[in-house]
């Protein structure tokens, strides 16, 4: 019940940011934020029982949903705490290109919808904002819920498939020159996707 309650929060946090806070506000908050959160886990791993921690990495893809077109490719790798056996919380980073190639960072919350077995069906969901690696290209807000099944492999090893879908906003600097004139600008752009991913936890 308590694990419940606790996922019901964190959803409705993430339905409270990605309607109010502006993309750049929550990109720079998260990038403190988050990194904060790497190294505590990080420390917290090596000082404490390690059942309590997990690593999840992911490759995925998508079909776009929105103009321009742009079929995503998506790298993952996501540091779990476990609040009992059925909610984890954590942070993660990785590569997600679409025009540009872009590194986002985020928080990750996941909830298991029965207690640990072969096959675990499981909620998910990462929040946060991306950086650009390209000069001309700002990265901005990022959104990932995905339902997914966990398959147990082995004692320490487990298996991932999720469906979900997925925001990413971003800004690109364009141009535009004739025989009478030069201009450049700021073009906003918000990717939206349903996405297939496939990883493994250890």
């Amino acid at each position: 019940m308590e694990s419940e309650n606790t996922l019901k929060s964190v959803l409705n946090a993430c339905k409270y940011i990605s309607i109010n806070i502006h993309p750049h506000i929550l990109m720079k908050h998260f990038i403190f934020t988050l990194t904060l959160l790497f190294l505590i886990v990080i420390h917290a791993d090596g000082q404490t029982d390690s059942k309590h921690f997990s690593y999840t990495t992911y490759i995925g893809t998508g079909l776009s949903m929105g103009q321009p077109s742009q079929t995503p490719f998506n790298w993952q790798i996501i540091a779990h705490y476990h609040i009992g056996q059925r909610l984890t919380i954590g942070a993660g980073s990785g590569l997600s290109i679409y025009e540009k190639a872009l590194i986002p960072l985020y928080a990750n919350a996941q909830f298991f919808m029965t207690r640990p077995k072969k096959l675990t069906p499981y909620l998910e969901c990462n929040i946060g904002g991306s950086l650009a690696a390209a000069k001309e290209t700002n990265g901005g807000f990022y959104l990932s819920p995905s339902v997914g099944a966990q398959v147990k492999l082995t004692q320490k090893l487990k298996m991932n498939i999720a469906l979900g879908y997925e925001i990413q906003q971003l800004e690109r600097l364009k141009q535009r020159t004739d025989e009478y004139f030069h201009t450049e600008f700021k073009e906003e752009l918000s990717h939206h996707s349903i996405t297939l991913k496939v990883g493994l936890t250890y």
